[in-house]
């Protein structure tokens, strides 16, 4: 049941990011389109791409943990076994959940005081900008215990 939910999830936060990849596309193709060909250069297009490109990136992190695509290093780990794999599989996740539980916190706090700021060329609220952090957040410290928990599961069958 997790594991189909987690699944569904992240299909829709991927086809989210191959939206807003496309849109990120065609922005720059018409900024790019509007200053050098028609020489009439679009104002909202840069910021545009800039706040696509932002939440592509805290959300592609956040998707990235449900496929392993996060570097890591594993020499120590891959040089023990046992119950001290084990430990350091816990602590690793655990610090890592604390870190963006800081970051979940401290955000929403930096979302609620930036509403009232409005981005120069679009001219919407800031925070809607920046509440990718917290949902990235969110969605990666999902992905870590799943990813923790299976990678447990394995090693206790193994």
């Amino acid at each position: 049941m997790a594991k189909r939910l987690l699944d569904i999830i992240n299909g829709v936060i991927k086809w989210v990011l191959i939206i807003m990849f496309i849109a990120m596309v065609i922005v720059v193709f018409l900024q790019v389109l509007f200053r050098f060909v028609l020489n009439q250069p679009l104002a909202w297009t840069e910021e545009m791409a800039r706040y696509l490109l932002v939440w592509l990136t805290f959300l592609g992190a956040g998707y990235g943990m449900s496929v392993k695509a996060h570097p890591s290093i594993e020499l120590l780990y891959e040089k023990t076994s046992g119950v001290v794999k084990k430990g350091l599989t816990i602590i690793s996740a655990a610090l890592i959940i604390f870190f963006f539980w800081q970051i979940i916190d401290s955000s929403l706090e930096f979302i609620s005081r930036s509403m009232a700021q409005k981005s120069p060329a679009l001219q919407i609220p800031m925070g809607y900008i920046y509440y990718v952090i917290p949902i990235s957040s969110v969605l990666f410290i999902i992905n870590l215990l799943y990813v923790t928990i299976s990678e447990w599961r394995k090693g206790a069958s193994s």
